[in-house]
């Protein structure tokens, strides 16, 4: 009885540890998640496939951001490719989907820092404000 009790405890004390790294290992966008250069990218990407239905001031100034804090960014890209364009969801490919996402954070005033998104990041970073103004200067 006494080892069943050490045991167990011993499991919680892991699982704690356990969940307790995991989070630690979230990054929020507010840390610079993408490059400038990919937000670059992003922006033309966004202008040949989605300037025909949508205009970048719709995704601007946090109001689009805010439906999505909380949610990690695999969740966002991952939603825009399931759905867009609206004619063929899919059609780009998975980075490109997160180039254009890279465009979306800056055009909410959300830094740029040295590294661009990668898809085995996504799922690690989590969208939360504040936001500032758009992030075209």
């Amino acid at each position: 009885m006494k080892k069943t009790m050490i045991l167990m405890a011993a499991a919680v004390a892991l699982a704690i540890a356990i969940s307790s790294s995991a989070q630690d290992e979230a990054t929020s966008v507010q840390a610079g998640v993408y490059s400038q250069e990919q937000a670059e990218r992003g922006e033309q990407l966004f202008s040949e496939a989605c300037r025909v239905c949508h205009q970048p001031e719709e995704f601007a100034n946090g109001g689009y951001m805010e439906g999505w804090n909380g949610m990690s960014l695999n969740d966002l890209v991952e939603f825009i490719r399931s759905t867009m364009p609206e004619d063929n969801p899919g059609r780009l490919k998975r980075q490109e989907y997160i180039d254009i996402v890279a465009f979306l954070l800056k055009q909410n005033g959300l830094p740029t820092g040295e590294k661009e998104m990668v898809r085995q990041e996504l799922k690690n970073i989590q969208i939360e404000g504040p936001y500032g103004g758009s992030g075209e200067q």
